[in-house]
């Protein structure tokens, strides 16, 4: 007999739903693109020309003409060059700027900070402000590394000849390229997915669009026949990096599943028998067996040693709808309570007879409800240790548990959400996701930290055959109410600390039986009709409607052919200032 809150297996499925759910987006889905604040720029590119050359060990050498026509108060323009490569972590394109110049004449520039991958060159002087009108300027620039390996043997070069980061519209572009070797095929795509003609005379490529809005791409991917060109490093799309990811991946996963499981099966227990008890386990308060038999407080234990304490006479409960007063009616000197017993009440102000105290919807009564609740599980988590100890897996389980949960989450939201398209680190990512898989459901079980000793599992039994006694109708056809009037105020703290006083009610309502009165309790609620029922769902209003009060209190005191445009390295962008 296991007793377990659906909520914590519901909560560990939808975690286990949403990681699973992330980790097939990170196997099959894209990165995120983020969007950028594009702000047209109220400067125009009139003209914009490219001269390009590239040699066929990939060093790829770029003359740019940009004629813009700026408006008042600017001071040039700046060119931003992408030197990450969109498919090869480990290549880039490293920009060296040769010479640039503003209508004939050589002009200032400085490298700026700008996002990474990117290298930002600022044109013009901050103190000199341009003549309205048109403006020149020439670019000279050289990178490295522009060649790829394509399929079977093939070379690749896939180019932002337009980068997609101009915040400037053009009025007219032309490209021109002057490749090592005679190409196979030469595409072109204009903006996402708009063809564009890439005309090809022997070795020369000449690319011509109409006017492009601000951020639009012109990208080419040209392919060289096999061995038409020396081998261009592959970076991470090797295929044997890719089959060693692959290979270590599924290492780790099946690592991860192996240690989950093996700590799984060293925090379960094997459950004793159950037999029908008509009485609790002797020697032990309702609270403390709820805590044996769950290994977690009983969320009414506060309320179930109140009944508890009135039941044996030293208190009585006086409520209606709105109020409860709990008073002592005898010495507590002089009546045996529990450790965990007297701190509650000594908590609640209950040292003599004759004290009281008001259970209401006010916060001083809730902060003494909060601090009666601590001090009583303080005390039966002292008194749980003759039948509880930690177990060494089960806390290991839990730590390793949350830290492969947070990790996943993290690489997961990494890859998608990442500045510069980060690689998801799959061997990582898939033993942090398997561990965390296999494991949620031990992370959401209250009894993973602890095991119960030879003692606990004699008080796990008899407790567990007690709670079926009150809570189910195994045992009825044996039970006759009629005769045991007297039980049920007797073992209904226990059933208020299994969450079953309702149902124990019912076992006398079904045999034709008034529910038997608590001589302890009196009662003024709604009608004044006596209903256990109503009285019971009463006292946890009121308690919880204190705790309620004291909680919010403390809130409130502060505390294209197969591709598509912008896929190739290169490109970059640009504005005026």
């Amino acid at each position: 007999m296991k007793r377990s809150s659906p909520g914590r297996k519901v909560l560990a499925w939808v975690l286990r739903a949403v990681l699973l759910l992330g980790l097939l987006g990170v196997l099959f889905l894209e990165p995120f693109t983020p969007t950028v604040d594009q702000v047209t720029d109220t400067a125009t590119i009139t003209n914009y020309e490219a001269a390009m050359v590239l040699s066929q060990d990939g060093d790829l050498s770029t003359e740019e003409v940009i004629t813009t026509e700026m408006p008042a108060n600017k001071h040039g323009i700046f060119r931003i060059f992408d030197t990450a490569d969109p498919r090869r972590d480990n290549i880039e394109h490293p920009v060296t700027i040769e010479s640039i110049s503003r209508d004939g004449l050589q002009e200032p520039y400085t490298i700026v900070p700008g996002a990474t991958g990117t290298e930002t060159a600022r044109i013009g002087d901050p103190t000199v402000t341009l003549i309205p009108g048109e403006h020149t300027y020439q670019i000279k620039s050289s990178t490295t590394g522009v060649l790829e390996p394509g399929k079977e043997g093939e070379t690749l070069w896939w180019w932002d000849v337009v980068g997609q980061g101009w915040q400037m519209p053009m009025e007219s572009v032309t490209i021109s390229a002057q490749l090592p070797s005679r190409p196979d095929k030469a595409e072109c795509v204009q903006g996402k997915d708009t063809p564009c003609t890439a005309n090809i005379d022997g070795t020369s490529l000449r690319i011509e669009t109409g006017p492009l809005d601000p951020f639009t791409p012109v990208t080419v991917r040209v392919s060289f026949p096999s061995n038409s060109l020396p081998p261009p490093p592959a970076g991470s799309s090797d295929s044997g990096l890719v089959a060693l990811t692959i290979a270590l991946s599924v290492l780790a996963g099946l690592l991860a599943a192996g240690l989950g499981f093996y700590l799984i099966s060293r925090t379960r227990e094997s459950e004793p028998g159950f037999p029908v008890l008509f009485e609790p386990p002797p020697g032990i308060f309702p609270a403390l067996g709820v805590k044996v038999l769950d290994e977690q407080d009983s969320s009414e234990a506060l309320q179930a040693t109140l009944f508890d304490l009135a039941e044996r006479g030293l208190l009585q409960l006086a409520g209606d709808d709105d109020t409860w007063t709990v008073t002592v009616i005898a010495d507590p000197a002089v009546t045996p309570q529990w450790p965990a017993e007297t701190a509650m009440m000594l908590a609640m102000g209950l040292n003599t007879e004759g004290d009281s105290f008001e259970v209401s919807k006010s916060k001083g009564s809730g902060e003494q409800i909060v601090a009666a609740r601590k001090a009583l599980r303080s005390e039966v988590s002292a008194a749980s240790g003759e039948y509880l100890v930690s177990s060494g897996a089960g806390i290991a389980g839990l730590v390793i548990g949350w830290l492969a949960l947070l990790g996943s989450f993290f690489l997961i939201g990494r890859y998608f959400f990442g500045s510069n398209n980060p690689s998801p680190l799959w061997p990582l990512l898939s033993g942090l996701g398997v561990f965390a898989l296999v494991a949620l459901g031990m992370m959401f079980d209250p009894g993973v930290l602890t095991k119960r000793t030879e003692t606990g599992r004699d008080v796990w039994s008899r407790t567990g055959g007690f709670a079926r006694f009150l809570t189910t109708d195994s045992s009825e056809s044996r039970f006759e109410a009629a005769k045991h009037l007297d039980w049920y105020p007797k073992y209904l703290p226990w059933a208020m600390a299994l969450g079953s006083a309702e149902i124990w009610a019912q076992r006398y309502e079904a045999q034709g039986l008034e529910t038997p009165a608590v001589p302890w309790i009196l009662w003024a609620g709604t009608g004044r009709n006596y209903s256990m029922n109503d009285m019971n769902a009463s006292f946890n209003s009121a308690i919880a409607g204190a705790s309620a009060a004291y909680a919010a209190s403390q809130a409130s005191s502060g505390g294209g052919g197969g591709f598509s445009g912008g896929s190739g390295g290169g490109g970059g962008g640009g504005g005026s200032w």
